[in-house]
């Protein structure tokens, strides 16, 4: 069996609740690699500069080849091999950015192809589950009139109403109107006492045992952050996500020393930098993105790396159902997760892309369950793909 094609297929629509609660539009990128079998595997990339790119430079790579040859093909974008072997490196001499955001979602569909070629799910592809069901935190940014304390509440009480106990909040705007320089990566006092307050309506509704979870956005400087995390203390949050930009190591650990809240961080990162992060005692709970990482497999390598030092693995999701349910395969298999983001709740047409037979994307309980069906188990939902294709762009069918 050899692959014929890799293809991309482009859709966008509306995000209602988007970031800080004000409605934005979304791409989504699938991606999709074909066999002379007539198999073919589904996965997603992030839309951002240069995915494209990096899947066609991937493509051009792949024709041919067994589909099976997953890390080969990895380890060829990544880094290449000694001459005479062609490539010799990643065609931006470099193993992360664009190339490794192609790859990700080459070899997120790699391992759909895999699954079915084989007949099992992709979970096994990783080792076997450890568990049946993946437990979902959904990110709600923040809300449209982030001085009405009334909002929180009901945002609160809407999300529990619905069966989640493990929310994240965008530290940068649950209190932006009291932003005074856009550039200098500082809170002042009143603002950081307002996200107290707003957050403490939040935590009045969820309740003692919710699972409430903070994000930086990488935004802010060193000291913002400590003062920050130790003012939020009484609030018993999960973790507080990238507060400072993301590859200052440095930076981070000053922070990770400081803080009473454990500090979460690696979204953009591969492989090689979670290993700097971790080996330097900045984070103390890695976040990964199949979007970014690199794919399942150095997504895997990441989490037991991580599980080797002791550090738990949230999953971090930029992406609609095809990425939340990939990575729920991966959360399957690692014995050291504890929770996978969603962000689009209310976009749901994000959420119904892909369908499986007979399960829902997510349950009752806010979990996303799996499935014993080869591969992720997916299909494209061709009605809602039509719905919201890009013109120019061409459906799989």
């Amino acid at each position: 069996m050899k692959i014929t094609d890799v293809r991309t297929m482009l859709l966008h629509g509306p995000d209602p609740h988007g970031v800080g609660g004000v409605e934005r539009s979304w791409h989504v990128l699938f991606v999709r690699v074909d066999t002379d079998s007539g198999l073919y595997g589904l996965g997603e990339a992030g839309n951002f500069m240069g995915d494209r790119a990096a899947i066609a430079y991937c493509r051009d790579w792949l024709i041919g080849r067994d589909p099976l040859a997953i890390n080969p093909f990895v380890r060829a974008m990544f880094s290449g091999g000694l001459p005479p072997y062609d490539p010799q490196m990643s065609p931006t001499a470099t193993v992360d950015g664009p190339i490794a955001w192609g790859v990700s979602g080459v070899e997120m569909a790699l391992c759909d192809l895999a699954g079915k070629i084989l007949d099992t799910p992709v979970y096994n592809l990783l080792g076997g589950k450890f568990r049946d069901r993946i437990r979902v935190y959904l990110d709600r940014s923040g809300v449209a009139d982030p001085t009405d304390l009334a909002s929180w509440r009901a945002m609160a009480e809407r999300a529990k109403a619905e069966g989640f106990v493990d929310y994240k909040f965008d530290a940068e705007w649950i209190a932006p109107e009291l932003s005074r320089d856009p550039w200098n990566r500082q809170m002042r006092t009143q603002q950081i006492r307002a996200t107290y307050e707003r957050l403490a309506a939040v935590r009045e509704v969820a309740g003692p045992d919710a699972e409430i979870a903070l994000d930086g956005h990488m935004s802010f400087d060193v000291e913002t952050a400590i003062r920050l995390a130790k003012a939020l203390e009484p609030l018993g949050l999960k973790w507080f996500e990238d507060p400072v930009p993301i590859i200052n190591f440095d930076a981070q650990k000053r922070v990770r020393d400081e803080s009473p809240i454990p500090i979460c961080a690696g979204e953009m990162l591969v492989a090689d930098q979670f290993r700097d992060m971790i080996d330097r005692r900045a984070v103390d709970i890695i976040h990964p993105d199949l979007l970014f990482v690199g794919g399942l497999h150095e997504g895997k390598k990441v989490a037991d790396y991580a599980d080797l030092n002791g550090i738990p693995l949230a999953i971090h999701n930029n992406g609609s159902a095809m990425n939340t349910i990939a990575e729920a395969h991966l959360a399957a298999a690692c014995p050291n997760f504890i929770g996978l983001e969603y962000h689009f709740w209310d976009a749901k047409w994000i959420g119904k892309v892909v369908r499986r037979e007979g399960v829902e994307t997510f349950d009752e309980g806010g979990f996303v369950p799996l499935t014993d069906a080869p591969g992720y188990g997916v299909e494209i939902d061709l009605e809602v793909a039509r719905r919201y294709l890009v013109p120019g762009e061409s459906l799989f069918e």
